[in-house]
């Protein structure tokens, strides 16, 4: 391989080989060590390399090797350090001796944990339960030549294994907070969705094999989860598509904000959601002018007019979000959902594990849109954190509000009236909320073009920053995904900042418990 080719294909890959050193160490100096040692190797063995697609099988095959190299080296110079029960010898033999046997048990079933399925099996079979090869090989129903051959190449690792040093990942005791969400043209159960935020093992399957691709038995020393517990989680991950596996390695396969990734953006996000806050609030308008009069007051006024702006916003950029970024997906995870046939993305996030009560983050819901079933509106709402207290509006609750705003309350059903006004949505069957008709709907994007030219532009190029640096930073077999989830995630997450610094600015402020301020319908 020429040496031009080589350099390209070593710069493509260090966040890969970084990511599998970080994988496998958890401590970012060896990390560095390691990649540096693992990228000698490939550069020394390499020229004799002819075929140009076998390079990336060649790159971790020497990866594996150094690694493995890595421990015997460090294991060499490292001492056991074992404590010694309270257990009298019975002189038969030494303190050091019973040191040495208890540690070496320890090791062995360690190892033991480590096997994949058909190893250990065979060996718990065989030296636990003394069944002979014939009564294993029935059992497991194999040949008994393939029980010797699993036995043989179970003493091989465990004897390899015993020699070696494993360190548990940080994931083993600090395992991180993974939340997961969804987006696409089926709606449904969300409870598979749901599990990845109640259960901590599957999400951090997902972080540890992010960057590279991982063996089951790596897996199992970064979670310090034995194999007999992983087996089951890793192939039900793989059957729903969360995992793809390559020759016994393993490799997420949908796009995940890490903590590195999700710092990245926001910094770089965090001063144009600012510049473009200075700009919305100097924009001169008519709003408050024509329509400033149906409302309570000028907080509930600007509002009404944020909210508008970003409605228009969301449905331009949705446009230019196909075209830059391509149709939503046809395969990966969200594809099997209620059947399968439907387009959609899914994506995952890391957050740190911290002690203590979790804030919210970001919006709580956008309704941009919702019309109710018999045609006769349309409901427009966003459930911003600074305004939980007065509203949390949700889809169930389109049909009645529209047929509130249409003058049509008294034909509800009393327990819907009286969820209404519980929820101050309706007072002695008026409605406490914007009520819009459409004339006045077109009228809004004519009057706030300016305004919404500001948001356009800061979830457009929110969306550009995202995207580059999900997709820079993803797996590479799903780039391509990850650039499309990172720009559309992140136009609601600027969104939501846009929305914190106009109320930062005082702009905007807190409403009363019974006011209805990001809520709105227009009537068809």
């Amino acid at each position: 391989m020429d040496s031009i080719k080589l350099e390209k294909l070593i710069t493509e890959n260090m966040k890969s080989i970084f990511g599998f050193a970080l994988t496998r160490l958890g401590n970012v100096n060896e990390a560095e060590y390691l990649a540096s040692d693992i990228f000698y190797h490939i550069i020394k063995s390499a020229k004799g390399l002819r075929d140009d697609e076998r390079f990336y099988g060649f790159m971790w095959k020497v990866a594996e090797n150094v690694y493995i190299d890595y421990l015997r080296k460090k294991s060499k110079n490292s001492k056991y350090i074992s404590q010694v029960d309270d257990s009298i010898p019975d002189g038969s033999e030494s303190v050091s001796d019973e040191i040495v046997k208890k540690e070496e048990l320890n090791l062995l079933r360690r190892e033991l944990s480590f096997l994949s399925k058909q190893y250990r099996e065979a060996t718990v079979l065989y030296y636990i339960e003394n069944l002979s090869c014939s009564e294993i090989a029935k059992k497991l129903q194999t040949s008994t030549e393939m029980i010797k051959y699993y036995l043989f190449r179970a003493r091989k690792i465990i004897r390899e294994g015993m020699n070696m040093e494993r360190l548990y990942g940080e994931k083993s005791y600090r395992p991180n907070i993974f939340e997961i969400d969804f987006w696409g043209t089926k709606c449904g159960d969300d409870r598979e969705y749901r599990d990845f935020e109640r259960r901590k093992i599957k999400g951090n399957i997902l972080l540890a094999v992010y960057y590279s691709p991982v063996t089951i038995q790596e897996i199992s020393i970064e979670l310090g989860v034995a194999l007999p517990y992983l087996e089951d989680e890793i192939k039900l991950l793989v059957d729903r598509q969360y995992l793809v596996c390559n020759n016994g390695r393993y490799l997420t396969n949908i796009p995940i904000f890490t903590l590195d990734c999700t710092k990245a953006i926001e910094e770089r996000v965090h001063c144009l959601t600012a510049e473009s806050a200075q700009k919305f609030v100097a924009v001169a308008d008519e709003f408050d002018a024509c329509f400033g009069n149906r409302f309570a007051n000028s907080n509930l006024a600007h509002w009404q007019k944020i909210l508008l702006c970003l409605h228009f916003s969301l449905i331009d950029t949705a446009n230019n979000l196909e075209k830059n970024y391509g149709e939503l997906p046809q395969e990966g995870p969200y594809s099997l959902v209620n059947g399968g046939g439907g387009r959609g993305i899914v994506w995952g996030r890391s957050n740190e594990n911290v002690v203590g009560d979790k804030k919210p983050r970001g919006i709580q819901g956008i309704y941009n849109g919702c019309p109710s079933s018999d045609k006769r509106g349309s409901v427009i709402a966003m459930n911003f954190r600074q305004t939980l207290n007065a509203q949390e509006f949700v889809g169930a609750m389109t049909d009645p509000i529209v047929c509130t705003a249409v003058g049509c309350f008294e034909y509800l059903p009393d327990h819907l009236k009286k969820t209404l006004d519980d929820l101050h949505y309706s007072k002695d069957g008026k409605v406490n909320f914007a009520v819009w008709s459409y004339t006045e709907y077109d009228q809004f994007r004519k009057i706030l073009c300016k305004c919404i030219s500001v948001v356009t532009e800061l979830f457009m190029m929110t969306a550009e920053i995202a995207a580059n640096i999900t997709a820079d930073l993803a797996p590479s077999h799903i780039r391509k995904n990850a650039e499309y989830v990172g720009a559309f995630v992140y136009r609601f997450y600027s969104l939501d900042k846009l929305v914190d610094k106009l109320y930062e600015i005082e702009w905007i402020r807190a409403v009363a418990d019974t006011e209805k301020p990001t809520i709105s319908v227009v009537r068809d």
